[in-house]
């Protein structure tokens, strides 16, 4: 919908047709700073994953197919937009990018997660055995080269457990996280998107812990997929921060105080924290997206091996970042040996006449000298950021892939850094005051 002129094309046509609508697209720049994934970046972004990784083993996308405010966008700029129409825009949405993943990647298995933004009705209204769910539901198997069993348990509950497509002995579980959060309302479509009660989140939740029991009980290993992450959310709570001590005029240790704000409901981080804790041994890898930051999150901490979830960045580039995508290499056990990042550099000059120019931007193990991706390694990245200037500061513009549109001044950096190991309201609130004291 970044050309509203094409809107009424593209709702009359089939997802194969969409392609040829879509290379009219006006303008053919890429999409910008601030803005969502437009058709020219989507097929630079998708083109550059394949020169960089021809043959991928497997590919996750963690969440957010869909743009943000997308039903609204579909009201201002089509001609039909009821509800039956609107439904079938967003099947159509979700059929193309199946169709443009499966032109580049022909073999390999794709798998994917629910984001908040990935329902008929909107931002964390996703029902379980809603509209969304089951309309997707195959096209979500087939992509993943997967059976019924997948299309059934997404249909259910947006989440699905399968053999790792690459690991003996492991599994890769995929969480809808999106009814862990805060923020989550469950909405029916039929209803006009009315919001209704929900038992989906405790659904969730055990079905999540009997996977793991039967994972740990056949000896696997497993890998965790999902979109919204656990613990607390750095950039929301930074800006709660700052528009309390400049609106407000509080003091920034009253600020500080007031300003956490979490990802998850804090009852279900702490469920999910003791959860990973006993199947410690079980879980090796978790990933996630939803902040479009490079980012991580240490687990139990003080264990002594602490798990991590290592969040991927986005292509869209609406919060400021550069497009970016994550290539990760793993040994046989299921552990991380590295990971690489990509991204786009030339985005203000990009479009349909000057190609997007990606380039690695670093790889984990040369940048950090801390070998493989490891809770206790990503431990020790956290406290050399947190205690370190050059650390931070090199963090800092890793964050949000080298954008000099997001550059984040150092006075940020501890709203941001306290997340990847503050995982409660409390401990967050501990860290952040802790060191806006110190800065004083």
């Amino acid at each position: 919908m970044a050309d509203p002129k094409l809107v009424d094309q593209l709702s009359g046509a089939a997802p194969t047709q969409w392609e040829a609508i879509l290379e009219r697209s006006q303008p053919m720049a890429f999409s910008q700073y601030g803005q969502d994934t437009n058709w020219w970046l989507l097929r630079s972004a998708l083109d550059a994953m394949r020169r960089t990784l021809p043959n991928p083993p497997f590919i996750l996308l963690t969440g957010d197919m869909l743009a943000h405010n997308f039903s609204s966008k579909y009201r201002e700029t089509a001609t039909r937009h009821d509800a039956a129409s609107y439904r079938s825009f967003v099947l159509k949405t979700m059929e193309f990018l199946s169709l443009q993943l499966r032109k580049r990647f022909s073999r390999a298995p794709i798998l994917l997660t629910p984001g908040n933004n990935d329902d008929d009705c909107g931002d964390y209204g996703i029902e379980a055995g809603g509209a969304f769910l089951h309309d997707t539901a195959e096209l979500v198997r087939k992509l993943a080269r997967s059976d019924a069993e997948l299309a059934s348990a997404w249909d259910a509950l947006g989440s699905y457990d399968i053999p790792h497509p690459a690991l003996r002995s492991a599994r890769i579980i995929s969480l809808n996280t999106v009814f862990f959060s805060n923020k989550y309302q469950a909405q029916e479509f039929g209803k006009g998107c009315a919001n209704v009660s929900s038992s989906a989140p405790d659904d969730l939740f055990a079905w999540f812990e009997a996977r793991l029991g039967r994972a740990q009980q056949a000896h696997e290993k497993v890998w965790l997929m999902f979109h919204i992450p656990p613990g607390m959310d750095g950039f929301s709570s930074l800006e709660k921060y700052e528009q309390l001590v400049n609106n407000d005029h509080d003091s920034p240790a009253q600020a500080c105080s007031l300003a956490s704000v979490p990802m998850w409901t804090p009852k279900w981080t702490t469920r999910f924290d003791e959860l990973l804790a006993k199947y410690q041994d079980t879980i090796v890898a978790a990933f996630a997206g939803h902040t479009h930051t490079d980012w991580f999150q240490v687990l139990n901490a003080s264990a002594s091996e602490p798990g991590f979830v290592l969040i991927n960045p986005s292509i869209s580039p609406v919060y400021n970042q550069n497009p970016s995508f994550r290539v990760g290499t793993f040994s046989n056990g299921g552990t991380l040996s590295d990971q690489s990042v990509y991204y786009l550099t030339n985005l203000i000059f990009a479009g349909k006449s000057t190609p997007g120019e990606w380039k690695r931007e670093y790889t984990f193990s040369s940048e950090w000298k801390l070998g493989g991706i490891t809770g206790a390694n990503l431990s020790k990245l956290y406290r050399d950021v947190a205690s370190e200037d050059a650390a931070q500061s090199e963090w800092l513009k890793l964050l949000n892939a080298s954008s000099s549109a997001a550059h984040l001044p150092p006075e940020s950096a501890p709203a941001l850094y306290c997340p990847s190991e503050a995982l409660t309201p409390e401990s967050y609130t501990s860290c952040f005051c802790s060191a806006v004291s110190k800065r004083r």
